[in-house]
């Protein structure tokens, strides 16, 4: 080798030196509770017991939001997020996927959203729900509102004013419906949210606490909204595929669920047809995408191969576990079986239909 040669690769191998050296080796993760700081805390702790290549530091974040502005920004690197919060870190702050949630059924599937009925309802569909009840877990919930009112937009039977008002917009829609949440404060701030969205909703024992966003109102939740048809409040109730069978046989122990019979219920399906209890995978408004970590687009190899080396070490007992802790799914979520890698982008992790979902809001100004 003569000596320019000798000179090149003299000058390649210290670059390269330089460059491995340089490489960032910790991953800050961004934590928006006390909690989950303390679970971040003793899992870095834990893999430094354990010698696992890199470091694990914890930041404090005020909210998802927040945290999508740290990674943005540097000051973080990483987050786990629910599905309409990755939407947002993409649409956003140009965020991308390094890992995605698997739950041990199908991967990179949460739960699907259905519109559950009686089966006594023969004239129902969903393609004419004018005037029709309604039941929703919850306002601002994606099962409860985000995807059946996204979808009710979408096929152009909700048009929404100028104002992007919503509220007013499903309750001139619906003859009247029960929305726990929907006349809070945080949610009607000049108190001029429709009342007919509270009409299918019975508070509690005593009639207090109408349409109040909690378990005080009876008719809240995935179970509430269920009840709600049994009790022949709603027409259609607007759940998770799993709410029926988390109701049934023993599961819950009040009256309406006891007399409650899977043959006495049915699901609408989006093309107007109906199915049955168990047709989730043909008939759903909705396929709601499992948690996934948020990161800059030229930290997701990094961040993986981090995380992949944490599973391999911890499975899922200490790094998808928050027994112990104040609150559950700190971190990633407690129901969490193993990690995904993800190579594709964030809009192909949440799926056509939920995406398509998610831009029925765009009017809102999600950034």
């Amino acid at each position: 080798m003569d000596r320019p040669d000798r000179r090149l690769a003299v000058t390649l191998l210290l670059f390269s030196f330089i460059s491995f050296s340089t490489q960032k080796t910790s991953i800050s993760w961004c934590v928006v509770s006390e909690a989950e700081e303390q679970k971040c805390l003793d899992l870095a702790g834990s893999a430094t017991a354990r010698n696992i290549r890199g470091t694990l530091l914890c930041v404090r974040g005020q909210s998802p939001t927040d945290c999508m502005e740290k990674i943005k920004n540097g000051t973080a690197d990483a987050a786990a997020m629910f599905a309409d919060d990755i939407y947002t870190a993409g649409w956003c702050f140009g965020l991308e996927l390094a890992a995605g949630e698997s739950y041990n059924g199908v991967d990179g599937i949460s739960y699907y959203v259905v519109a559950l009925a009686r089966r006594s309802s023969s004239d129902l569909s969903l393609l004419e729900m004018h005037e029709r009840s309604s039941c929703h877990p919850g306002i601002r919930t994606t099962v409860g509102w985000t995807v059946p009112i996204g979808f009710l937009v979408n096929t152009s039977q909700i048009s929404v004013d100028e104002q992007c008002n919503f509220p007013k917009a499903v309750g001139d829609f619906f003859g009247y419906s029960c929305v726990p949440g929907v006349k809070d404060r945080e949610h009607d701030p000049r108190g001029s949210n429709p009342k007919n969205l509270c009409e299918a909703c019975i508070g509690d024992d005593n009639e207090r606490h109408i349409c109040v966003n909690n378990h005080r109102e009876r008719h809240y939740g995935e179970a509430g909204a269920l009840r709600c048809v049994a009790e022949n409040l709603g027409d259609v109730a607007f759940v998770k595929h799993t709410t029926i069978f988390d109701n049934m046989d023993g599961n819950n122990m009040e009256s309406w669920a006891m007399d409650l019979e899977l043959e006495d219920l049915k699901l609408l399906c989006p093309d107007g047809s109906e199915a049955g209890p168990f047709d989730h995978e043909t008939c759903h408004l909705a396929v709601v995408p499992a948690n996934a970590v948020v990161v800059r687009l030229e930290d997701k190899c990094r961040v993986w191969k981090y995380l992949e080396r944490l599973q391999n070490a911890f499975g899922n007992t200490t790094m998808f576990s928050s027994v112990g802790y104040t609150q559950s799914d700190l971190l990633f979520s407690d129901s969490t079986h193993h990690l995904l890698r993800v190579v594709g982008s964030y809009t192909s992790w949440l799926g056509p239909s939920y995406t398509t979902v998610l831009q029925a809001f765009e009017c809102e100004s999600l950034c």
